[in-house]
Parts: C-alpha cells; sequence; structure tokens
C-alpha cells in the first residue's frame, strides 16, 4: 500500500505512459511529480512514487533512467534523513537486485547506497547486509577489488561468499605455492576492519578446504583456547594462524615474539603489522599511517 491515496492515479498514469512507450516522458512527468513531494517534505509519498518508478522503468529495460532515479532516491534518503532501517535498505537492495550487470553506473550507485548507510545507520562501515548484497552483485559484474572490500564488511552470509570465491579462485590457479596469499587476504581483511570472529572462522573454513583436497603434511596443535595446524611445507599458514592468536591475546610480546620466528612473513607483511599493532597490540606507529590506508584504500569513494 502506497503512502498517499493520491499517489494512486499518478502511478497508473505513469505505468500506462510507460506501456505506451513514452519512457521519457513518463521519467520526466514522475520527477516533476516527486518534486513536489520533495518540496513539501513528504518523504513518504516521494520514495514511494519513486521506488515505483524504478521499479516499472526496470521491468522494461530502460537502465539509464533507472539508475537516475535510484540516484534521485538516495538524493531524497538524505534530505529526509531516512534513518537505516531494515525496510529502507531492503528498498535499495530489491533495486540492487534488478540492476543490469553490464550497467556502467553499478559502481557508482552501489557507493551511494552504502554512503548513505554510513551516515544514517549504526555501523561505522555501513550496514553489513547491504555490503554482503553489494559485494555478490560486483562479484558478479565483475568487479572483483570492489566486491572483496564489500564482503569483508558484510554479514555471516557474505563470509561465506568471500571464502568460496577465493577457494574457487585458488583452485583455478593450480599453483599450491600461493595459498598464503590466499588466506592471508582473509585473514588481514578482517582483522584490518576489527573483526576478529571472522578472521577466525574465515581462514578456519579456508584451511578446512585446503587440508581435506589438498592433503598436505601437517600437525594439528590445540593451547589452551586456540587450535591451529602447523604445515611443513607452507610457514605463510602458520604464520597468519599464529597472527589471529596473538590479536586475540593483544600482548606486545607476541607481537614481537611472532616477528623474530618469521622474519620473512614479518618482513613481507610489514605494514599491515603497523597497523595491527596499534588495533590490537597498542603499540604507536614509528611514523603516522592512517589505520587501514592499505586494507581499506578509497573504499568510500572509489567502489
Amino acid at each position: 500500500m502506497v503512502a498517499d491515496e493520491k499517489l494512486a492515479p499518478v502511478m497508473d498514469r505513469f505505468t500506462e505512459k510507460v506501456k505506451e512507450g513514452e519512457y521519457y516522458e513518463a521519467h520526466q512527468t514522475l520527477r516533476t511529480v516527486a518534486n513536489r513531494y520533495v518540496r513539501g517534505k513528504k518523504w513518504p509519498q516521494a520514495i514511494d512514487l519513486i521506488t515505483h518508478g524504478i521499479h516499472t522503468l526496470m521491468g522494461v529495460g530502460q537502465s539509464s533512467s533507472v539508475v537516475d532515479l535510484t540516484r534521485y532516491l538516495l538524493e531524497v534518503y538524505e534530505q529526509g534523513n531516512v534513518e537505516c532501517t531494515e525496510e529502507n535498505v531492503g528498498r535499495l537492495v530489491k533495486i540492487l537486485v534488478g540492476l543490469e550487470l553490464e550497467d556502467p553506473d553499478l559502481r557508482d550507485v552501489c557507493t551511494g547506497m552504502n554512503n548513505w548507510s554510513v551516515r544514517h545507520g549504526r555501523y561505522t562501515y555501513g550496514d553489513p547486509y547491504l555490503h554482503s548484497v553489494i559485494g555478490k552483485r560486483l562479484l558478479e559484474a565483475g568487479y572483483l577489488v570492489e566486491a572483496e572490500r564489500y564482503f569483508v564488511l558484510g554479514n555471516r552470509d557474505s563470509l561465506e561468499e568471500y571464502v568460496n570465491w577465493l577457494w574457487d579462485w585458488y583452485q583455478q590457479l593450480q599453483q599450491p605455492a600461493v595459498v598464503g596469499e590466499f588466506l592471508g587476504r582473509l585473514v588481514f581483511g578482517y582483522l584490518g576492519v576489527g573483526n576478529l570472529k571472522n578472521a577466525y572462522d574465515a581462514s578456519g573454513r579456508f584451511l578446512a578446504r585446503y587440508i581435506e583436497h589438498e592433503a598436505p603434511k601437517h600437525e594439528r596443535v590445540e593451547k589452551g583456547y586456540a587450535e591451529l595446524y602447523l604445515f611443513e611445507e607452507h610457514p605463510d599458514l602458520n604464520f597468519l594462524q599464529l597472527l589471529l592468536i596473538a590479536c586475540q591475546a593483544g600482548k606486545p610480546e607476541f607481537l614481537t615474539s611472532l616477528k623474530s620466528q618469521y622474519p620473512q612473513q614479518a618482513q613481507k607483511h610489514e605494514q599491515s603489522l603497523v597497523q595491527l599493532g596499534k588495533e590490537f597490540f597498542n603499540v604507536a606507529p614509528k611514523r603516522q599511517v592512517p589505520l587501514l590506508q592499505d586494507l581499506m584504500a578509497d573504499f568510500f569513494d572509489g567502489a
């Protein structure tokens, strides 16, 4: 049901124009009427009308008009200080899954949606459910780097999607020597946003697949609350698992010992370790290094 009964005939006329193939006129007329509601600060009515227009034009393949109205909807969200609720996120998600993957503005629209959720929600980096859907759509569209950023910030569903994607990618390469690179993406990605729990979960899932499918020589070790797999031929995997344990303990001497035990890996990940030292061990960097500079570079501006 729409927010205002007066909208029904407006929507009907709009739909008729679209059916008649008068897409441009329908688009402009809807914008004009929506502007009246916006000027009157009748946000629910404006949102209902614009959303109706988006889905109607989406149904006839008018991608450019759909993107234009989606941007307009986000402007209304901003002007009306629309809160990042389940309903309002769900409205955007429904639009997002209907956007054409080939649309050149897909990434820009995703960024706009996320930025709204940052400014009007309770999560520092934006809504996790929205991240999950954005990540999946961007992955389907072939925007791998951008998709990875959103997966890291997503919900439990996106964690599984992320692990599945990285595992499939690793298998396609058929280069066992690079397995540490893939585990490192999971570990440093989640640690970079302070999510130790997901770092443990994702790395555990990835390693379980690795052991099951490739049967590498390893030893399972339990130390109190910690469980890890020590690999004979992959010190990088050992280093990453011990890094998780060190971060959980939060003791600077653990990090120092880890660097001493694995100097090659520590040097390779020097920049990330500096950032994590500040986040998990309260170790100030010798020089000013913006937290997450490398891990989340241009997240809000570049996707």
